[in-house]
C-alpha cells in the first residue's frame, strides 16, 4: 500500500511538472496571433474590394443612365424616347437593372426624359467574421446600387443674327454652296419652334457687300439724311463701332445711288447699284419663318465690295435693345411676327441667348461713295421732257439733252447762259438757250423768264428742278441713278469736251450780260465728273479696326460669336478669328464643307442640358 501511494504521488508530481512546463512554454503563440491578423487583413482588404466594386457598378450604372437620357431627350431623335433608354441598357448588359419605365414629357419645343436604375450587389468579403460567429447561417450581405438621371433639351429664348457675305467674289460655286448650308442652318435652328412668347428662336438675316440694305421694312423707321429716294443704305460714323447699340432714330448719312460699272456691262438705268433697291439682298429682321428665310437666301445676288464691319454692325444692332422700338413698330406692320414683340431682349437675362454667325469669303475692302458735290448738287445737264414729263431721264434721247457750258456765276438773270446741244444728225451746236425738240427752240427771253420765275416742281428728294415747258435740270444724283459711272463721262461729257466747249480743268473767262456788263466767270471743273467716286470712305485697315472693336463689345455683352471663313484670304481669316468668341467658335472651310460648319453651329445653338 505504501508503495502504491508513493507511485501515485510520484505520477502527480510529474504531471504537474509537465503542465508547468507547458504553461511556461511560448512556442507557437505567434501562429495564433498571425492567423488572427491574417483574417483581419483579409476582411479589411476585402471590404475595400467590395467598396471598389460598388463604386465601379454605380459609375457604370449612372453613366449608362446619363448617356441614355441625353440621347433620348435629343429633339432630333426620331425613335421613341423610352425605347432609346432601354436600348442603351440592353447594349450595356444592364437591362435587368432598369427601374420601371422611363419618364417622358415633351412638347413642340422641348423634351424631358428621366430614368432610374437599381441593382443589388453582394459583398463578398464583408461577411468573413460571420464564419466564426455564425458558421451555419448562409447568405451574404448586399448593398443596393441606385441612380437617377434626367436630361432636357429645351429651345430657350434665342436671338440669332445670320450675317452673310454677298460680295462679287461670292459668285459661282461659292454662292451655290452657301445657299443650302444657310437653308439647312435655318431649318435646324428653327425646328420645333413654338409660337409661345417663351422658348422662342428668332433669326435675323443680314446680307452684306460694301453696304447693308435695310430694305423696305425699315424705310420709314430710320432717320436718314436723304439725298435720294432710290435705296436706303446708310453710313455709320467710325465712333459708332465702339458700341453695339444701333439707334436708328439718330440721323445717319445716306449712301449715294450709283453703279461704278466695274463688274457689269452698260445698262440704263444702272444695273447693279452700290446699294440694292427694294428688298434685293435686304435684311430679313427678327423672323420665325423658315419659308421666308429660305426665299431670301435663294434670292441672294453677289455684287460689290466687302464690308464685314458693316454687316456686323447691323447684326449686333438687331440683337441690342436699342432697336426694340423699331422692331415693335415692325410687329405692328406685320413685318415681324407678334410673338417676337419686345425683342431684342436685354443682354443680362438668364434665359436669353444671343448669337452671331458671321461668314465671309473675303476680307475688308474699300468702301466707296460719291463725292459730296455729286451727292447734293445739280448737274450741267438739261433735259427736254415735253414728250415724256414723268419718264426716266435715260429714256430721253440725246437730241433732247443740253449741257451747260457757261453762265454759272449769275444767280438772278440768265442772259449769259450757254448750252451745248447733244447730237442731231451727227452735228453739234452751242446755243444761248436750252434745246427743245423738234426745232421749237424757246426764245432766250422765254428761257430767262422761266428761270427767273423759278422751279415749278421737284419730283422727289434729291431731284433737280423742273421749269416751264418741261425743261428739267437734273441733279447729279439723278444722273448717277440713270447712267453708269463711265457712261456719264464718256457718252455725255466727252462730246462737248472733244469739241472744245468745256475745258479739261477749271478755268475762268470774261462773260457779258444783256446790259453789256462784263464779269469774270470761273468755270467749274468738269473733270470732277470723271473722278466723282470717293475712294477713301473707309479703307481695309480702318474697317478691320472697326470690326475688331465691335466684336469685342459684343463679346463683353455676352453675345456668342461664331465666324466662318469660307475660302477666305489670310487677312479675312485673321479678322474672323479675332472676332470669334474663342478659337473653337471659328471655322475655316472650303467647298461643300461650309454645310458641315453651319450644321455644327446649329447643333451648338440647340445644345442639350443635363438638368440633374
Amino acid at each position: 500500500m505504501l508503495n502504491d501511494r508513493k507511485d501515485l504521488t510520484s505520477g502527480s508530481t510529474a504531471m504537474a511538472r509537465v503542465l508547468s512546463r507547458f504553461r511556461k512554454d511560448e512556442d507557437g503563440a505567434m501562429i495564433i496571433f498571425s492567423l488572427f491578423m491574417f483574417v483581419m487583413i483579409l476582411w479589411l482588404g476585402g471590404m475595400s474590394v467590395d467598396l471598389m466594386r460598388f463604386e465601379t457598378t454605380r459609375a457604370k450604372l449612372q453613366g449608362t443612365l446619363d448617356r441614355a437620357t441625353l440621347a433620348a431627350a435629343d429633339l432630333d431623335q426620331t425613335q421613341p424616347p423610352a425605347e432609346v433608354v432601354k436600348d442603351y441598357f440592353r447594349k450595356a448588359g444592364m437591362i435587368d437593372f432598369l427601374d420601371g419605365e422611363p419618364y417622358v414629357e415633351q412638347g413642340l419645343n422641348y423634351r424631358i426624359v428621366s430614368a432610374a436604375a437599381e441593382a443589388e450587389m453582394p459583398l463578398m468579403f464583408y461577411d468573413i467574421p460571420r464564419v466564426f460567429t455564425q458558421p451555419f447561417n448562409p447568405g451574404l450581405t448586399a448593398l443596393t446600387v441606385s441612380g437617377t438621371s434626367s436630361a432636357e433639351e429645351r429651345v430657350t429664348d434665342v436671338e440669332v443674327s445670320l450675317i452673310l457675305d454677298v460680295s462679287t467674289s461670292m459668285s459661282g460655286s461659292r454662292i451655290e454652296n452657301l445657299r443650302p448650308a444657310a437653308r439647312n442652318f435655318v431649318t435646324t435652328v428653327l425646328a420645333n419652334n413654338t409660337n409661345a412668347p417663351q422658348g422662342l428662336i428668332t433669326i435675323s438675316m443680314i446680307p452684306y457687300s460694301a453696304v447693308v440694305s435695310p430694305g423696305s421694312a425699315f424705310d420709314t423707321h430710320m432717320n436718314i439724311n436723304r439725298t435720294h429716294s432710290y435705296s436706303n443704305c446708310v453710313l455709320f460714323e467710325s465712333g459708332s463701332f465702339n458700341s453695339i447699340e444701333l439707334d436708328l432714330s439718330q440721323p445717319h448719312d445716306h449712301v449715294a445711288h450709283f453703279d461704278p460699272d466695274w463688274f457689269t456691262s452698260d445698262s440704263n438705268p444702272i444695273g447693279n447699284p452700290w446699294c440694292p433697291t427694294g428688298n434685293n439682298n435686304a435684311i430679313v429682321p427678327i423672323s420665325t419663318s423658315v419659308t421666308d428665310l429660305h426665299t431670301a437666301i435663294d434670292a441672294l445676288t453677289p455684287y460689290g465690295n466687302t464690308a464685314i464691319d458693316m454687316g456686323m454692325k447691323w447684326g449686333v444692332g438687331l440683337l441690342d435693345p436699342s432697336t426694340r422700338t423699331v422692331v415693335n413698330q415692325l410687329v405692328g406692320q406685320n413685318v415681324v411676327p407678334g410673338v417676337a414683340s419686345g425683342r431684342p431682349y436685354e443682354h443680362d437675362l438668364e434665359d436669353v441667348q444671343k448669337v452671331v454667325v458671321l461668314m465671309t469669303d473675303g476680307e475688308n475692302t474699300t468702301q466707296y461713295d460719291l463725292k459730296e458735290r455729286f451727292r447734293t448738287t445739280n448737274s450741267y445737264f438739261w433735259f427736254d421732257r415735253s414728250s415724256n414729263p414723268t419718264g426716266e431721264l435715260h429714256q430721253i434721247p440725246l437730241d433732247r439733252i443740253s449741257v451747260q457750258v457757261n453762265g454759272f456765276s449769275t444767280s438772278e438773270n440768265y442772259w449769259d447762259d450757254r448750252f451745248y446741244w447733244m447730237r442731231e444728225r451727227g452735228e453739234y451746236y452751242q446755243s444761248d438757250r436750252v434745246r427743245k425738240y423738234p426745232y421749237g427752240y424757246a426764245s432766250q427771253w422765254a428761257y430767262v423768264q422761266a428761270r427767273q420765275t423759278g422751279a415749278i416742281g421737284i419730283n422727289d428728294v434729291g431731284d433737280g428742278p423742273s421749269y416751264l415747258g418741261n425743261i428739267h435740270n437734273a441733279s447729279w444724283q439723278e444722273m448717277y441713278a440713270n447712267w453708269e459711272y463711265d457712261r456719264i463721262t464718256y457718252d455725255l461729257l466727252w462730246y462737248p469736251y472733244n469739241d472744245g466747249d468745256i475745258p479739261w480743268s477749271a478755268g475762268q473767262v470774261w462773260s457779258q450780260d444783256n446790259s453789256g456788263n462784263w464779269t469774270l466767270v470761273y468755270l467749274p471743273d468738269y473733270t470732277d465728273a470723271f473722278y466723282s467716286i470717293d475712294y477713301e470712305v473707309v479703307n481695309n485697315s480702318q474697317a478691320n479696326d472697326r470690326l475688331s472693336a465691335l466684336c469685342a463689345r459684343a463679346r463683353e455683352a455676352g453675345i456668342v460669336i461664331y465666324t466662318v471663313a469660307f475660302e477666305a484670304p489670310a487677312d479675312g481669316r485673321n479678322a474672323l478669328l479675332d472676332c470669334a468668341s474663342s478659337p473653337s467658335h471659328y471655322f475655316d472651310v472650303a467647298g461643300t464643307d461650309i454645310s458641315a460648319a453651319f450644321a455644327a453651329i446649329a447643333s451648338d445653338i440647340r445644345a442639350l442640358k443635363l438638368t440633374r
